[in-house]
């Protein structure tokens, strides 16, 4: 940064001072200029005014050491009668000099010519007087190039002494400016601002520092999360696991009276159903925690719905439940088909496993507006008020016990909240212990024209 203003202040300020250099240079040339070629004019005039008033001769000898101009007095065919500087005999004519032409022509006249190098420029102005002859004045003075390269070294010099200042004051200045920007405390930005113009950039380190700390905690979370999940999976899986080795292993050793092989062996179907289920579910959730992309479909809830009430109808006839199913049709959402049909069936199978013998079962689909509304209610065990929001979590059970029975595999409902998330659908719940459960998937209604 330091750098960077120094080479900008340095080049600004070697481009003003040639500008200005330049700028003065032409604008006092062209004055000066100005001035001289009025007074060779006046100069011309008092000559003239001197031949045509005075009879003495051997005057102009002593005018000419008078003045700096050069001047020269020509007769009326154009040779030089007189010249300040050179010999008049040696100049020839002169009839053809552009100021002496228009002289003769117009009563004066006047040119510019400058040197072959261009270094010197001298300007002649002529008048003709009253007995034919002519008066002509000349001064040669620095051309314009020449003015401003005699200037060069004093410009120099003082560019030197200009740069030698400005680079010491932008120096203390830089590093004035630079030192509340080292100081900042860029934990908390916003603490201290020293410039205004600094803002924008503050508030967005700012807003970047706590979405970080945000994403830190996130995964801390999610860290915290993934070890429980593996411990509660090396539990869940190895509790059914033991129960089919010991089994298997007594039956291996003919321990089992033949009479009881049967129930051995549907105890071991049951836990292997069970690691099955679990397996599932694991897989399940896994893809729903990785974001695994899947494909949206039009899905009719409604028809989940009637498949869902046919597939648990045994299960709730063996447990004496009355599942009963009310959907409107053609209840569309997008979503993805399989996650909806786990998240209904896994909320209306908790409705049946954990509800009382003759208890009912309610599931309907209704359209309200823009939204789709799936309400799952029963008439069982119920849920306590301070254990509602935890009942979303891998693996946490309302009655341990009585889950055990049922066979859960304690990720049903972690399924569902994952596949709210999925869909961007909300889950409401009323619930009271032995009055039983209400849960509500409210989704986004899809256009029934799409389909």
């Amino acid at each position: 940064m330091r750098k960077r203003i120094l080479n900008y202040v340095g080049f600004m300020i070697i481009l003003s001072m040639v500008l200005t250099f330049v700028s003065a240079s032409v604008i006092m040339y062209v004055k000066t200029n100005e001035w001289m070629e009025q007074d060779v004019r006046n100069e011309a005039q008092y000559v003239r005014l001197l031949l045509e008033q005075t009879t003495d001769s051997g005057w102009e000898e002593q005018a000419g050491t008078l003045t700096t101009s050069r001047i020269t007095i020509l007769n009326e065919d154009g040779t030089v009668q007189y010249d300040s500087e050179e010999d008049s005999a040696t100049m020839g004519n002169h009839k053809d000099r552009p100021e002496v032409k228009q002289a003769m022509e117009e009563g004066e006249g006047e040119t510019v010519r400058f040197s072959e190098t261009l270094s010197k420029k001298t300007f002649y102005y002529a008048l003709r007087l009253d007995d034919g002859r002519l008066v002509r004045v000349a001064k040669t003075t620095d051309s314009v190039f020449q003015t401003m390269f005699s200037g060069l070294f004093l410009m120099g010099i003082l560019l030197i002494v200009i740069l030698a200042f400005a680079f010491l004051l932008v120096e203390k200045q830089t590093s004035k400016l630079i030192k509340p920007i080292n100081q900042l405390d860029l934990e908390e930005p916003l603490s201290s601002v020293a410039y205004e113009e600094l803002r924008p950039l503050l508030v967005r380190i700012d807003d970047q520092n706590h979405q970080l700390k945000q994403q830190l905690e996130e995964l801390k979370k999610a860290e915290e999360v993934r070890k429980e999940f593996s411990a509660n999976v090396s539990h869940e899986l190895k509790t059914p696991l033991m129960s089919i080795s010991g089994y298997a292993e007594i039956m291996k050793n003919n321990m089992v009276p033949p009479d009881k092989v049967p129930d051995f062996a549907g105890r071991i179907y049951e836990e292997a159903s069970r690691l099955t289920n679990l397996v599932q579910d694991i897989i399940e959730i896994s893809k729903l925690d990785e974001g695994i992309s899947m494909p949206f479909e039009l899905v009719d809830v409604s028809e989940l719905a009637e498949e869902i009430g046919t597939t648990l109808l045994v299960e709730a006839e063996k447990r004496k439940i009355k599942l009963s199913v009310e959907a409107e049709k053609q209840t569309i959402v997008n979503g993805v088909r399989h996650i909806l049909y786990e998240m209904m069936y896994n909320v209306a199978d908790n409705a049946i496993k954990y509800n009382h013998e003759g208890g009912y079962v309610k599931v309907k689909v209704k359209k309200n507006q823009n939204q789709v509304q799936i309400s799952i209610e029963d008439n069982g065990i119920g849920i306590k008020k301070e254990e509602q929001e935890r009942i979303f979590e891998r693996f946490y059970r309302v009655d341990k016990s009585h889950s055990k029975k049922t066979g859960g595999t304690g990720l049903g409902l972690s399924i569902v909240k994952h596949g709210a998330i999925l869909h961007d659908a909300r889950i409401e719940i009323d619930s009271e212990p032995e009055r039983g459960t209400k849960i509500i998937l409210i989704l986004k209604k899809a256009d029934v024209h799409q389909k």
